[in-house]
């Protein structure tokens, strides 16, 4: 069976804008993807590492040229193979991730199992955190007690929107309204200074988080190693930079206690997979996260974590709720995500409208 690479733009948008310390986002674009049986998503997300619309465009034209004609891939080795020789994805991470997914799944569905068994794994539910997305106390507590109560032991806020007053309260009113055990992570989005996230930080510590991500601009490599002496650390943007591999884990000491992958930044599942293998080795804990995007994408997501120790933190995939529409998303129950026991994906291109 020969493949041709299908292309259709698309925007997710938000039940409601989210607050971030970037920013307000309403929704993202992108698009969907088809290579014969398998599925893909290009999400763009040009401020946090990945290319713009524009480019995106210019590299899905050449990959379907490239691909035009050719034949399900027997193994991952090969899809790392075929995308290797396409120049333009060494500069465009969120289209090499949703081309790299299309054929992942077309090969695990040809072979007849599950994405996560065609990388070497084994098929599993997932841990994940909760995002929570109010910005006052009272309804942010509300919020925080209906996720712990659905299950959920690891929740995320995101801070760095409003003062450090409020931001300290809203972390204070959380932790008192959930208890001791529940986990609790917050996510600045690189909106602080060093020293003002060093002040933060510090206000923070009564609530005992499990790590803070973000907390100074991505190209603040050294500011995130500095403010390790006052909290874990996690990188998220800083992943999106080039050459943020040597920076990470330059000078013989990693920079951070986390990363947090996001397959558009990282530039896919088996990108993905290597940085995950050297973390590891080093220490460094693997968090594999939505992009806030479809329900294509935090499937390969999903199929990336299963690859992962089961030991290691919860994963942020339980974004769909937070989508107008999220035909083909996998179920979320108890704080897991549930993959399908099915080729590939496991996600019908009927469901999305192919």
């Amino acid at each position: 069976m020969t493949t041709e690479l299908l292309i259709r733009p698309r925007t997710l948008r938000f039940r409601s804008a989210l607050s971030t310390g970037a920013g307000m986002r309403a929704g993202v674009e992108g698009f969907l993807l088809r290579l014969g049986e398998g599925l893909g998503e290009v999400t763009l997300l040009p401020g946090f590492g990945t290319e713009p619309a524009d480019r995106a465009r210019t590299a899905l034209g050449e990959v379907a040229s490239a691909l035009r004609g050719s034949a399900p891939p027997g193994s991952p080795d090969e899809v790392a193979s075929r995308l290797g020789k396409i120049a333009i994805l060494a500069e465009t991470p969120a289209t090499r991730a949703g081309v790299e997914l299309a054929m992942l799944d077309a090969g695990a569905r040809h072979a007849g199992t599950p994405l996560a068994t065609w990388l070497g794994s084994e098929v599993r539910s997932v841990r994940v955190n909760a995002l929570l997305t109010d910005d006052e106390v009272d309804a942010l507590v509300s919020e925080a007690r209906a996720r712990a109560h659905d299950g959920f032991d690891t929740l995320k806020i995101k801070v760095g929107a409003q003062s450090a007053e409020q931001d300290t309260a809203r972390l204070d009113a959380v932790r008192a309204a959930v208890g001791p055990n529940i986990r609790i992570r917050v996510d600045g989005n690189g909106a602080w200074s060093e020293a003002e996230a060093r002040s933060r930080l510090q206000a923070f510590a009564p609530a005992r988080l499990e790590y803070v991500e973000q907390p100074v601009p991505a190209a603040d490599i050294d500011g995130l190693r500095k403010l390790r002496s006052l909290a874990r650390i996690a990188a998220d943007e800083s992943l999106g930079i080039a050459g943020a591999r040597d920076s990470l884990f330059g000078g013989g000491r990693p920079a951070v206690d986390v990363l947090v992958f996001k397959l558009p930044v990282v530039g896919g599942v088996l990108r993905a997979r290597r940085f995950a293998a050297l973390a590891w080795d080093m220490g460094v804990e693997v968090v594999v996260t939505s992009a806030l995007d479809g329900a294509v994408s935090r499937a390969g997501a999903a199929h990336l974590a299963c690859t992962l120790p089961l030991e290691g933190p919860a994963h942020g995939l339980a974004t769909g709720h937070l989508l107008d529409s999220d035909a083909g998303g996998y179920a979320i129950s108890h704080g897991l995500c549930h993959l399908p026991d099915a080729p590939g994906l496991g996600i019908d291109p009927g469901e999305l409208g192919w």
